[in-house]
């Protein structure tokens, strides 16, 4: 009986990579609209170009790691109304024939929002009327798309591979499950293998015994 490998920590996820600093800009974006309402309140003097910062920074970063993040979760909704009725033998195919459409017109997305950022770039595009530059955002645009297109491709392949295994989840409270029978499966593994090493262990014992 082989044992499975070491289980990966929670936090060296990769989605964490996309969620953290999701959640570092929202906290950030929070803290500063605050901070704006309270100067203007209480001081007469706001913060410069808050509504600006917040249009044309704040809300893509967000938006567009969260497209990515939920991508990695599996959480975009999904309507599988026609889905759950097909033929077990089929769902395979047809998650990854949509996977690949999915994918297709994410990388159109990406050639067109690269256009576009180039294009942002070389004018030195700001936020409105103000002077604050704001041409850098748009390279969010190709990159969420690229890494979207990416993440379809191995959804695809995963389809092909190990079939239904993915779940199409259409409730984020069926998600919530799954992750905690992902995680009851793991605990399980692991028991097994160590009740597996003790076994292997005792028969060691009684000959050094004898």
């Amino acid at each position: 009986m082989s044992n499975p490998g070491p289980r990966r920590p929670a936090w060296l996820k990769p989605a964490l990579l996309i969620e953290v600093p999701a959640v570092v800009v929202t906290f950030a974006m929070m803290f500063h609209i605050t901070a704006n309402a309270i100067m203007r309140t209480f001081k007469n003097d706001p913060i410069a170009d808050t509504l600006e910062v917040t249009q044309y920074w704040y809300l893509p970063i967000i938006a567009f790691l969260g497209f990515m993040a939920a991508q990695a979760r599996g959480q975009h909704i999904a309507a599988d109304l026609i889905y759950e009725r097909l033929p077990e033998v089929t769902k395979r195919y047809v998650l990854a024939i949509l996977s690949l459409l999915a994918a297709l017109v994410c990388a159109g997305f990406a050639k067109y929002g690269w256009e576009e950022a180039v294009h942002a770039h070389e004018i030195e595009k700001t936020a409105g009327v103000s002077d604050l530059s704001a041409w850098e955002p748009y390279y969010l645009v190709p990159l969420a798309f690229a890494v979207m297109t990416v993440q379809l491709l191995w959804a695809a392949g995963r389809a092909l591979i190990k079939g239904d295994s993915q779940h199409i989840v259409t409730d984020p409270d069926d998600l919530l499950l799954l992750d905690e029978l992902e995680e009851m499966e793991a605990r399980e593994a692991e028991e097994a293998a160590a009740a597996q090493q003790s076994t292997d262990r005792a028969p060691t014992t009684k000959k050094e015994a004898r």
